[in-house]
């Protein structure tokens, strides 16, 4: 009897065991948490890919509003307000990107200065676009005058929500750095990452975003983007040099410093 006791005991604590699974061991180098960012920038993509299939099935459909509205958009927003504001969001890129660097390098003072000038550049971004839109509407062109400006406040106003929740994670973030939470090991800073990607994923948004819906206008009509000056150059010129000087300072800043970027 007392050895089927103590079979009993056995097999009830070996069947305890078996309640918790074993552990997972992953063999990707990429960190869970990255890659759970990862997996919804791409499920992020597919919901801005379908706002943008709307505004391309408009184009292929042919309609004839498309022209007066494109003008109105080119006339209501100036050239100088869309291309700075444009300039404002890619630079937060830079600035969060140098953020990370100083994070690698344990120099948490320049990571805290260089992500609040993130949040910073993320609000004045906000709030260019909320007076784009008092000025729009100021035009009569709201979000019910046709369906092209359906799709341009749906797209915008998508994107703007991308923003505003990035700030909010920016503002956290900020929070976090000066507690001193994050430090230069990789498992130290898989969040700040993982924000970081975000906040590029929504900048090269942007990009689609400012040449799809705010460049057509410019680009026809009596105010040409290629004729109209910003700071004394074209459109296309100014923003050209704009995203040049912006690529030089992401990633040739650290060796003007005298130091190596770390690698990622």
């Amino acid at each position: 009897m007392a050895s089927h006791a103590a079979t009993a005991t056995e097999l009830g604590h070996h069947h305890g065991e078996e309640e918790h699974p074993p552990p997972v061991i992953w063999s990707a180098k990429t960190p869970i948490n990255l890659m759970g960012m990862l997996f919804f920038i791409g499920s992020e993509i597919a919901l801005f890919g379908s706002f943008f299939m709307a505004y391309f099935f408009l184009r292929v459909v042919g309609d004839a509003d498309y022209q007066s509205w494109a003008e109105t958009i080119g006339h209501a927003i100036p050239l100088k307000v869309a291309t700075i504001n444009s300039l404002i969001l890619f630079s937060s890129s830079v600035t969060i990107h140098w953020a990370e660097i100083c994070l690698k390098r344990s120099a948490r003072g320049w990571q805290a200065i260089w992500l609040a000038a993130t949040l910073l550049l993320g609000i004045a971004f906000m709030s260019i676009q909320v007076l784009e839109y008092s000025d729009l509407v100021a035009e009569q062109v709201g979000p019910t005058k046709s369906a092209y400006s359906s799709v341009f406040f749906s797209i915008t106003g998508l994107h703007g929500s991308h923003v505003l929740v990035g700030a909010i994670l920016l503002a956290v973030m900020l929070v976090r750095t000066l507690r001193g939470h994050y430090g230069p090991g990789s498992e130290q800073h898989v969040g700040f990452r993982s924000m970081a990607v975000y906040w590029h994923f929504v900048d090269l948004v942007w990009v689609f975003v400012f040449s799809l819906l705010y460049l057509p206008g410019k680009i026809s009509g009596d105010e040409s983007w290629a004729d109209e000056k910003v700071f004394g150059l074209t459109g296309p010129v100014a923003m050209g040099v704009g995203v040049a000087v912006l690529l030089v300072l992401a990633f040739g800043m650290p060796k003007l410093l005298g130091k190596e970027a770390p690698k990622h």
